[in-house]
Formats: structure tokens, C-alpha cells, sequence
């Protein structure tokens, strides 16, 4: 079929300059004449360039280059990775975290994964099953969570080996997890029925790595093995992705989650108040790959960025572990008592597709005083002089885009009850939202003050303030009188 149009691209260039010769060079004509053998070449230059077009389609439907709708066309382990840097940048990852997926598809009825338990802060895995996925058109409905995902704590070790996540703790022992079709779902076994299942590894806060193991990211410990059963029944250890990311897939990737069809059309509209409300998503779209493991509360600056003004965000700080120093998950960092949560993050995004993050604020690297963290946002290219050191800064990124702000807390303790968990479940906190029809702001502004009111201190009061007013009396000249009555 190449040949066939390539030899149909030489014919149709021949035929045409010939013909394109003949008008010119015919006895008689003039220069008035010589429209005719322009406007040949100017056909003939279209043809060339609709036959150069059809040539690239053969090339993209030849068997030996990648199909959109095969991501495991390569038949290696973990092709892809969401994470703050470069094409991964989909759906917005959290600043210190890694999302490595592998898609577990037909070809296979059970995947195993082994590994060895990180030094980390929080991993798990989780399955996202597709819904009427469209494999010609590269399209699904939606994702469905699998209810019996998997975190560090969940996962027994392997016979004679220890998990370092459940105490005493101990040293880093090793794990297997199974994804099936077929066996039921019981101990460390996820089991699966879509025709296209995505296992996703996540990854958050590795410990510190004074070895210099070239694996920091990973707690310094190798991404874990995959092995492969085919319908026949035969097993295959499949090699680690080199290199991850490819720009077709990870293009395909984001076109699978968010199809071309789709128009994003949000309207934050313009706050009523200078006062900015959270409140907290009843059930984030699939599409999203919500982590079972976390809720979350949005807010949402208005469509554009008020030019000489800033958006500040003050609020007390959860208990959390101190493993990047090496401790326990329930051993709480300096400062604090008790370990409140796993883990919590403010975080910026993109309001437009693919959802990109622009930055956060984590647990691990936010200044804080007294126990508050004081969060400031604004235009600056590079943290502005004028902010104390105690103040933490996140940039608010390009203009022509809209944001929203999102709090996550991860795996709070049974006893604390200030966590978005709990105002989630409270009455009039959480929200419908979905990126189809999503509401107006006036839904965050109705159902953040009961958000407030479960969460207490632990709430991120959230104003939009004038830079001046900040510089000259800090957050509280901010929040001065921004409390708005319900």
C-alpha cells in the first residue's frame, strides 16, 4: 500500500509538470500567458502535499507502528508515569508524588507484581476498570474503582518477611499482588473484569537517600516485577519500560482520558466576596482516577487573576509522620504529637485539559509558625522579596488559563476528627461536580462554611487580598473582617 502511493505521488507529479510545460512553452503565448502554468503548479503542489498526507496515514495504520488503542503494544512493564515534570503532567500529580500505570489488558488473565516494601512515605495499588471502552475509536464512558485496592499497610509480606508500614515495623521485606480475572478477590489478590484495566502504583514522599542510589525517587528500591499469565497459560516476566513516557503514548494516554470531542468549558464566573471558599467533591469524576485513599476539597479563584492583588490561604497543619528522616508512619514529624494523617498537599492546577498541576504546597515542605501555615499566591515569576520566610509562595502560573485550588488529606487517623474525611461526610459539605456539567460557584460558596464548621482551625481560610495590605499587616489585615455570615 506505501509503494502503491508512492509510486501514485511520482506518476501525478510527472503528469502534472508535464502538463504545466506544455501550457507554458506552447508557441505564441506571452507572458499574459502564463497564469495558466502557475495555477498548475500551485495544483500540483496541493496534490503532492493531500498524496504526502495519505502516505502518512499508511504509515500510522502499518502494523509495525504503534496503535493508539494497544498501550502494551511494547509488551514491557510500567510504560507510563503521571508526575510534575515533562509529558506526564496529566491530571494534575501531586508535586511530590509518581503514578506509574500499567495496563492490564485481553491478552492477559492474571499479572503478578513483586517487589520490596519502599522507604517511603505512602505507596499502594490501585485498579481502574474502563467502561465501554472503544478500542477503534479510543474512547471509554468512564473509569470504575476497584472497591479492594490496596495500601502499603493492607499488604501482607511475603512468607519469612516483614511490612515496615504495620509495627513494630522492622526491615524492608518483600510483597506480591495479584491482579486477576479469575481468582476471586481475597488477600493480596485485586480482581478484575473490563476488557482494559489500569493498575496504578502510587508513589508519595521518598525517604531521603544519603546512599546515593540512583533510585530516590523510588525510596530506594527498584520499581517492582511484573509476570504475565497469556489465556493459554503461559507466564512471562516482562522487562521495565526504557524509555517511559514515549510521546505517542503518552499522547494517546491523554487523548484516551480526555478525547478530542471534548470541550472544557468552565466558568468560575467572578467571586461575590473577596473570601474564597474549599468545599469538598462527593464523588471526583472517575475519569480523574480519584485515590481511594484520600478526599479532597476544591476552590475555585474566578475566571481571571485580579491584577495587584493576591490570594492568600491560612490554616493549622495536621500531625504527619516523619519518614523522610527515616521514622515510622506512626512516629509524627518536629513540632507535632500526634500523627494526624499520612499525608495532606495544597496544589494549583490548570482548569483546562489535560489538567496540568502548577505547583504545591506539601506537608514535607511547607514553613509553618505556631502550627499555621500562611500560603500565598500570586502573578510573580519567582518567589517575590517581599514575603517573610515563613510564608510559603506558590506561583499562579499563565493568565490565560483558570485554576482551581485542591486540598487532599490521605489516611487520617481514626481519632482525628478535622479531616476533609469527615466534613465529606458530613451534611451539606460535599458537592456534585463533574467535568461535563460542572456547577457554579455559588455551590462552593453555599457548602464551604459547613465544610469550615466540621474542620475547624484545620480549614484553609482563603481570601483574595490586596498586595499591599498583605505587605504592610500580613495574613491577618487579610482575614480582617473577610468572614463571611451565612
Amino acid at each position: 500500500m506505501k509503494a502503491n502511493i508512492a509510486q501514485s505521488v511520482v506518476m501525478s507529479a510527472g503528469t502534472e509538470k508535464e502538463n504545466a510545460m506544455k501550457h507554458s512553452c506552447a508557441p505564441g503565448k506571452r507572458s499574459r500567458d502564463f497564469r495558466p502554468a502557475k495555477e498548475g503548479r500551485m495544483k500540483l503542489l496541493a496534490r503532492i502535499g493531500s498524496l504526502i498526507v495519505l502516505m502518512a496515514l499508511a504509515f500510522l495504520i502499518n502494523p509495525d507502528v504503534v496503535r493508539a488503542q494497544d498501550f502494551n503494544y511494547r509488551g514491557c512493564a510500567w510504560p507510563l508515569v503521571l508526575s510534575p515534570e515533562g509529558s506526564g503532567n496529566i491530571q494534575g500529580p501531586d508535586g511530590t508524588a509518581r503514578y506509574w500505570l500499567m495496563p492490564f489488558d485481553t491478552k492477559y488473565q492474571q499479572m503478578t507484581i513483586k517487589g520490596t516494601y519502599p522507604n517511603i512515605r505512602f505507596f499502594s495499588f490501585t485498579a481502574y476498570e474502563t467502561i465501554d471502552y472503544d478500542p477503534v475509536n479510543n474512547t471509554n464512558n468512564g473509569f470504575n474503582l476497584v472497591e479492594d485496592h490496596l495500601y502499603d499497610a493492607q499488604i501482607a509480606p511475603d512468607k519469612g518477611s516483614t511490612n515496615p508500614f504495620v509495627p513494630p515495623g522492622g526491615r524492608n521485606g518483600t510483597y506480591t499482588v495479584v491482579i486477576s480475572r479469575t481468582a476471586p478477590s481475597s488477600g493480596n489478590t485485586i480482581g478484575v473484569s473490563s476488557d482494559l484495566t489500569w493498575v496504578v502504583l502510587r508513589m508519595y514522599v521518598s525517604n531521603a537517600d544519603p546512599s546515593l542510589t540512583g533510585q530516590s525517587l523510588m525510596g530506594g528500591v527498584p520499581l517492582p516485577t511484573i509476570t504475565v499469565k497469556d489465556q493459554n497459560g503461559a507466564s512471562q516476566q516482562l522487562q521495565a519500560c526504557f524509555p517511559i513516557n514515549k510521546w505517542a503514548d503518552a499522547n494517546a494516554f491523554a487523548q484516551f482520558l480526555f478525547p478530542p470531542a471534548i470541550d472544557l468549558n468552565i466558568d468560575e464566573g467572578t467571586p461575590s466576596s473577596d473570601r474564597l471558599w474549599f468545599a469538598s467533591l462527593l464523588n471526583p469524576p472517575s475519569v480523574l482516577w480519584p485515590n481511594p485513599d484520600g478526599k479532597y476539597m476544591m476552590m475555585w479563584p474566578g475566571n481571571s487573576y485580579q491584577p495587584g492583588r493576591i490570594m492568600v490561604i491560612h490554616g493549622k497543619a495536621p500531625g504527619f509522620p516523619d519518614t523522610f528522616h527515616g521514622s515510622p508512619t506512626w512516629v509524627p514529624s518536629r513540632g507535632f504529637r500526634t500523627v494526624d494523617m499520612r499525608y495532606w498537599a495544597l496544589c494549583e492546577q490548570d482548569f483546562a485539559l489535560p489538567l496540568p498541576l502548577v505547583a504545591c504546597a506539601t506537608d514535607l515542605t511547607t514553613r509553618l509558625e505556631d502550627g499555621y501555615y500562611t500560603i500565598v499566591i500570586s502573578d510573580d515569576r519567582q518567589r517575590p522579596d517581599w514575603l517573610r520566610p515563613n510564608v510559603n509562595w506558590l506561583p499562579y502560573g499563565d493568565e490565560q488559563y483558570p485554576k482551581f485550588v485542591l486540598i487532599r488529606n490521605m489516611v487520617p487517623a481514626a481519632e482525628f476528627p478535622y479531616s476533609i474525611q469527615n466534613a465529606w461526610a458530613a451534611p451539606n459539605c460535599a458537592f456534585d461536580f463533574t467535568l461535563e456539567n460542572p456547577p457554579n460557584r455559588k455551590v462552593l460558596d453555599d457548602n464551604g462554611p459547613y465544610c469550615q464548621d466540621v474542620m475547624g482551625d484545620y480549614y484553609p481560610v482563603a481570601v483574595w487580598c490586596d498586595k499591599s495590605t498583605f505587605m504592610h499587616g500580613g495574613w491577618q489585615a487579610c482575614m480582617e473582617r473577610k468572614e463571611e455570615k451565612r
